[in-house]
């Protein structure tokens, strides 16, 4: 059985994405930009300088590795989303004390899986960063625009 959607990026051209939620579920309006790094996702989500931006991930495979204390790069992350290809909640790590998603909800950090992220990071390096709205998929394309704005 096919998982439906459950959350939706609308950036403020009008193009969109949708995918699944996991970490918080408030919608979030921020600024989208990408990450090609291959490892080290915890020094991303905890890096200061992503606050309040969404970040693509363009490795595929996110949160297989957990969050471990000794790797934080700030007491407190700020950064305000995660977007991620394929996201995976059970750490394999010895050194994980809980998952990515925990983290993200226990700080208000969005995150959203399954969405096509090779797409979404051309469409960043070809026409530049832009503001964005995190939703739910329900979220009508004209109102999520309007708010990107």
């Amino acid at each position: 059985m096919k998982r439906k959607c459950d959350r939706r990026i609308i950036l403020e051209d009008g193009s969109w994405y949708c995918g699944y939620g996991f970490g918080d579920m408030q919608d979030k309006i921020l600024e989208i930009v990408f990450n090609t790094s291959m490892v080290g996702y915890q020094e991303i989500l905890s890096d200061p300088s992503y606050t309040d931006q969404a970040v693509v991930m363009t490795y595929p495979l996110i949160g297989n590795y957990g969050m471990a204390d000794e790797d934080y790069e700030t007491d407190i992350p700020t950064i305000g989303a995660l977007i991620v290809h394929e996201y995976n909640d059970e750490p394999s790590n010895f050194r994980s004390k809980s998952s990515l998603g925990e983290v993200m909800k226990k700080y208000g950090i969005a995150g959203i899986s399954g969405v096509d992220t090779r797409k979404l990071n051309r469409s960043i390096r070809d026409y530049g960063t832009r503001k964005c709205l995190i939703t739910d998929i329900s979220t009508p394309l004209e109102e999520g625009v309007s708010a990107a704005k």
